[in-house]
């Protein structure tokens, strides 16, 4: 039974509940009015704030893009600005040696310290001139470097010789950066435009960057006597970091111990580091700290949460050099609304006192009415109970608890007369019940038997054509098993003669198909014998060619031997005119006589043999076109018999195909009857578990009709 269920408790817990009800509506009404009033000082105090400080760094922006104008119009950056961008370019064979100078340092401040004097180079002179103007710059918070590029967009100059010293903005590692996307807007731009890039990420700056840049001109000769025109000779760009913002959104003046300011820019991204974070946030999505971007572009105030505590905030738009940024100035809950703390200390302790006077007072009321209550309540359950009740206390009193009793002792006296009467009529009623349970009883008897006993006599008469089909389905079963085994042993006969003539067929298409390779053997010598031949044929036919031109000069020969025969002759008459003093000569000429002999007489055998090889030649040349016609008819026979093996071969792999396409059938087949003679034992099989199930099915009949009688017996006894 619940603890309120009785007056005892209920009515010191209400007149506790409406007090503090009534204390908690005073009081929430009380500090609710306090801590909405401490809420809009809180908001308003972080509007104020918000507004100054985008007041200060819009004024910050203004002051770095006239710092910036002042070092790009500085004489020395005028001076230089050309030589630096034509004297650093990858076509120049310094420029490696110009970078590894520039670069050798291993952090920034050893870097920025090179001026490139000692190089001794026009670009080096150049350099230092700029540097110490550079120098300057980056030296105030937030200018974190001076970058030059060239009319074609690559890095000629930066102050702090980082990753993008001597890159070209298509470079995989500036690609895409806000330094290209600064250079395609400066190069698309008129000459004297200054253009502001917000903040991106830019891996050569180690952070987020912002670029300011223009163009760089000089006058230059169009044509003699004619104006002078600007031309471009690069661009001239200063390199942004947060802490330009950084100090003057961490001041604290009007947030608090727990209250910061920060900036968002359009793409969601915060543009500084907010001064509690503990770490560096500038780049990182605002909701990476809890922010709501959609929250911080509406003017009214709002809260979030960051690292599990509640914050109020208060956001300002600002503009940036032509961007869209928002300030957020934002305070732990708790502190804005600390006030309210005590309030609710002091409503706490008032609530407290409150509620024990109430309940002292509760529960004097309960006793004076519970007691006189719980003595009737005792009445009412001795008098249900049949109890006898000489007297029902309370009966006497002049209040509402008196005219409770004195109803009590009414009932009383009318339950006495109404349990007599009742009684008799509960005897009555039972007596009819008994005798309409009994007839009813009967009747259902009656039902039950005409319809229960007909399906049983129905089943019976069921189950015996059941069993009658169960034995009929065994001996058709039996009859199925004995011709299966006779039909699956005609098969495995029949499978194995058809393997044995896929065998055979197999073998005898491996047998064609050597013959068939020996035949394209013997065709492809026949080929070579007649391209020897032909070879031989054009041989013979040179050597008888040669033969014919050696008879030509063999009478050549011939002809002049006998020509020198002659002068050997006329020598030799002359010498012997000329008496003593040409005897020497006619010796000389009587040997060249006698040489033109031996070569006449050479040269008539060498004759003879050139006309023997010639006439053997013939012969050859003959000889061999009649076996080259030999050849070529054995080739053409070789062909047709290679044609007739392969007509063949494709036969008898058509065979084989078949032969395997019949065995594998045949196995199939084979299989199928098995699965058929399986399937017909299972049949018999299930038939006989239907017989057994049948003759169960008759017992269990039986069984029920007896039960049916034994319980429509019972019921008409009953």
């Amino acid at each position: 039974m619940s603890v309120l269920s009785t007056l005892k408790v209920r009515l010191p817990a209400t007149t506790i509940g409406l007090a503090l009800l009534s204390a908690g509506l005073m009081g929430a009404l009380s500090w609710h009015s306090a801590k909405q009033g401490l809420v809009d000082e809180a908001n308003q105090r972080l509007r104020s704030a918000a507004v100054a400080r985008s007041e200060s760094v819009e004024l910050l922006a203004e002051r770095a893009k006239a710092d910036f104008i002042a070092v790009a119009a500085h004489p020395l950056v005028q001076q230089n600005f050309g030589d630096i961008a034509e004297n650093l370019d990858p076509s120049r064979p310094d420029f490696e040696q110009l970078k590894t100078a520039f670069q050798s340092a291993p952090d920034v401040a050893g870097r920025v310290a090179v001026d490139g004097a000692e190089t001794n180079t026009t670009y080096g002179r150049r350099h230092a001139k700029v540097q110490e103007v550079a120098r300057k710059l980056i030296a105030q918070p937030g200018y974190a470097d001076l970058v030059f590029l060239s009319p074609e967009g690559r890095v000629v100059y930066t102050t702090t010789k980082g990753a993008d010293f001597g890159a070209a903005v298509t470079d995989a590692s500036l690609a895409g950066t806000g330094l290209a996307r600064l250079y395609d807007t400066l190069k698309a731009g008129a000459d004297d435009a200054v253009v502001y890039q917000d903040f991106a990420a830019y891996p050569a700056g180690d952070g987020p960057s912002a670029f300011i840049g223009r163009p760089m001109t000089k006058r230059a000769n169009v044509a003699m006597g004619s104006a002078q025109a600007s031309e471009r000779t690069g661009y001239v760009l200063m390199r942004l970091s947060p802490a330009l913002f950084d100090q003057t959104l961490s001041k604290r003046a009007g947030l608090g111990e727990t209250g910061e300011a920060l900036a968002i820019g359009p793409d969601g991204a915060l543009r500084s580091n907010p001064p509690l974070a503990g770490e560096a946030h500038a780049g990182d999505p605002a909701a990476r700290i809890g922010l709501s971007v959609e929250a911080a572009k509406d003017a009214a105030p709002f809260t979030f949460e960051r690292d599990g505590v509640a914050r109020m905030a208060v956001a300002t738009p600002i503009d940036v050099l032509g961007a869209p940024w928002t300030i957020v100035a934002d305070q732990t809950t708790d502190e804005a609304v600390a006030a309210a703390t005590a309030l609710t200390r002091t409503l706490a302790i008032t609530a407290v006192a409150v509620l024990a006077l109430t309940a002292l007072l509760g529960m004097i009321l309960a006793r004076s009415i519970v007691g006189p209550l719980g003595a009737l309540t005792s009445a009412l359950k001795a008098l249900a109970a049949r109890q006898e009740l000489a007297e029902v206390p309370g009966s006497r009193r002049s209040d509402e608890i008196g005219d409770i009793a004195r109803a009590v002792v009414t009932i009383r006296d009318m339950s006495l007369e109404e349990a007599a009467q009742q009684l008799k009529t509960t005897e009555a009623a039972r007596l009819r019940e008994e005798e309409a349970r009994r007839k009813m009883l009967r009747e259902l008897a009656d039902r039950f038997e005409q319809s229960v006993g007909g399906i049983v006599s129905d089943v019976t008469l069921s189950i015996g054509g059941l069993q009658s089909a169960a034995q009929t389905m065994r001996a058709t079963v039996d009859g199925t098993s004995q011709r299966s085994a006779s039909v699956a042993s005609t098969a495995e006969q029949t499978a194995g003669n058809v393997n044995a003539v896929a065998a055979a067929a197999e073998e005898l298409a491996k047998t064609i198909h050597e013959i068939a390779g020996r035949v394209e053997q013997a065709a492809a010598m026949s080929s070579h014998a007649v391209d020897g031949a032909s070879m031989a044929e054009r041989t013979i036919s040179e050597l008888s060619s040669a033969a014919m031109r050696i008879g030509d000069v063999v009478d050549l020969v011939s002809q002049i031997a006998s020509q020198t025969n002659l002068l050997a002759l006329n020598a030799t008459i002359e010498a012997a005119r000329a008496g003593e003093a040409g005897r020497g000569f006619a010796v000389v000429a009587s040997e060249v006589k006698e040489l033109a002999s031996q070569t006449t007489r050479a040269t008539a055998e060498i004759g003879q043999h050139v006309a023997l090889i010639r006439q053997t030649t013939g012969d050859a040349s003959r000889a061999i076109q009649e076996i080259a016609r030999q050849i070529q008819a054995m080739n053409e026979v070789s062909t047709t018999i290679a044609s007739a093996v392969e007509e063949q071969n494709v036969t008898t792999q058509e065979i084989v195909r078949s032969m395997d396409q019949a065995s594998a059938g045949s196995q199939a087949m084979t299989s199928d009857i098995a699965q058929v003679a399986r399937t017909a034992g299972e049949a018999g099989a299930a038939a006989g578990d239907v017989a057994q199930a049948a003759d169960d099915l008759s017992r269990q009949s039986d069984s029920l009709s007896r039960e049916v009688r034994q319980f429509l017996s019972n019921v008409r006894a009953a």
